[in-house]
């Protein structure tokens, strides 16, 4: 039987800068995501990689003193380690300097234009340079950009245009969310494009004059493809040539050019679900819909938005110097306890506040005092008892006392603070569990009962293992050794406070 396919992307992230934790943020969900539907026996294709277009990159390469190219290349190991540390394990880590990802942007871009929907205007606006796009006055804040925080400057010049009131009109795009169609989430995300749409869209440059750093316009090369188009195109073009080479290596006959002639058994499109912050909607729940609306492509399924982090209750920028580098996070607390109390602090989706003093509180709260003594405990008293039940205790009428199906749909939910704090719970009522019946008196008089008693903790802690091993993969490989070995180890020290 053929496996279900399961396709998730992280955005690609601007390498003007190194990673971050907001980065970290989305892209640790989208691997729980992906281990959780790999473990379900789909086929999953999980997408991240950098955007390595656009006049930032070239402001921020001369001020390296270095070509933009050399300047991306120098930071896109910072984000594979970066990943490697948080115990990232994605499919394909994309750059959308690929010389067959910029064909195929060609390619697309082209045929867009061959269908009407592209055309070539003059336009006269306010501009950002940190957001690389045009702002309407309602967007200013105090005249500036909201964002940044910047005065942006007129800025006229003749662009290539997306049409993109016409596709709406044409394709219903109103009407595609409203069914459906494309599922926007949250819902607060949901009727922002909604009202966006109804109050009525306006056409996009998708093209700049005088960019010396990008992909140039098919036919027009005094014109460079607007970095967000590349970008939003990377969704299409990474598959495509992934599963082609792939199938190019398998049996030496590369897929057609085209990159919709292709044959249906190495195809992944359309992605189940675009993760990313909310700034960024906009292009991904209007433009790139519309976009391939008008190229007659299935459209992704779903597309969520996650909301903003607060670092220790400010908004995180390098003036205030409370930056949170993951790669520091981790050495300091480890991957998995990272990736568990960034997910854990408050509901993915929704604007939140992070410190290191809060992981640092949930490290100790919920994963050294709770889930580590726990395991640590139970195997103790196991081995100092002489008491060694089977795994399998149901067969003796000691129930499963986790609840997975309810965690499981929590985690399908994109509900993760909520999957964490279910767990947690039941961490909780073990360790409740355990005083409650008090083995070592046990141990004492009542050698059956002790056996139950230790059984049914062994029993619900393997069955916590498929909970937590999205969220904690390493955590979960040293649980399942120590229960069949029956060697305790610490598995989360405890951290010594910074003198």
């Amino acid at each position: 039987m053929e496996k279900k396919k399961y396709y998730i992307t992280t955005p690609i992230y601007y390498i003007n800068d190194i990673p971050h934790v907001g980065h970290a943020y989305t892209t640790i969900a989208a691997d729980i995501l992906s281990r959780y539907y790999k473990a379900k026996g789909e086929d999953v294709f999980f997408l991240t990689g950098v955007d390595e277009h656009g006049a930032k990159i070239v402001e921020a390469a001369k001020k390296a003193g270095l070509e933009p190219k050399v300047f991306a290349d120098s930071l896109v190991p910072r984000f594979q380690e970066a990943w490697k540390n948080l115990n990232i394990e994605y499919s394909e880590f994309f750059r959308t300097t690929d010389p067959k990802h910029e064909e195929i942007v060609k390619k697309l871009i082209l045929d867009l234009k061959t269908k009407g929907y592209i055309e070539k205007k003059k336009y006269t606006g306010l501009y950002c340079t940190a957001c690389e796009k045009f702002l309407l006055p309602d967007e200013l804040v105090d005249g500036c950009c909201p964002d940044h925080g910047t005065k942006p400057e007129e800025h006229s010049e003749e662009n290539y245009f997306f049409l993109l009131s016409k596709v709406a009109k044409e394709k219903d795009l109103l009407g595609v969310i409203e069914r459906g169609e494309l599922v926007v989430e949250p819902l607060s995300r949901k009727n922002e494009v909604l009202g966006k749409i109804k109050q009525g869209l306006e056409d996009v440059s998708i093209s700049r004059e005088k960019v010396e750093w990008g992909i140039p316009f098919p036919g027009d090369e005094t014109q460079t493809i607007y970095v967000w188009i590349d970008a939003l195109i990377n969704y299409y073009s990474a598959e495509f040539i992934y599963f082609s080479d792939r199938h190019s290596r398998e049996d030496g006959n590369p897929l057609k050019e085209d990159p919709r002639l292709r044959g249906d058994d190495y195809v992944v499109w359309p992605p189940d679900i675009h993760l990313m912050a909310k700034d960024i909607l906009w292009f991904h729940a209007i433009i790139w819909p519309a976009m391939l609306l008008a190229l007659d492509l299935p459209l992704p399924k779903k597309v969520f938005a996650h909301g903003f982090f607060t670092v220790g209750g400010q908004k995180m920028s390098k003036t205030r110097g409370n930056v949170l580098d993951p790669n520091k996070l981790v050495e300091k607390f480890g991957a998995d306890a990272v990736r568990y109390a960034l997910l854990r602090e408050f509901p993915f989706g929704e604007d939140g506040d992070i410190s290191e003093e809060k992981i640092a509180a949930r490290y100790q709260s919920e994963l050294s005092n709770g889930l580590g003594n726990l395991v640590q405990r139970t195997i103790s008293m196991m081995n100092k008892y002489g008491c060694h039940p089977e795994l399998d205790s149901e067969s003796r009428g000691i129930p499963k006392r986790v609840r997975n199906d309810k965690a499981n749909k929590l985690i399908e939910e994109l509900k993760f603070d909520q999957a964490l704090q279910e767990i947690a719970g039941e961490v909780t009522k073990l360790n409740q569990y355990i005083e409650e019946n008090k083995p070592w008196e046990l141990a004492k008089s009542n050698q059956e009962k002790l056996s139950e008693v230790l059984g049914f903790v062994l029993q619900s802690l393997d069955s916590l293992v498929p909970c937590l091993f999205p969220f904690m993969p390493e955590t979960v490989q040293k649980m399942k050794k120590q229960l069949e070995t029956l060697e305790p180890e610490p598995l989360f020290p405890r951290i010594e406070p910074d003198k």
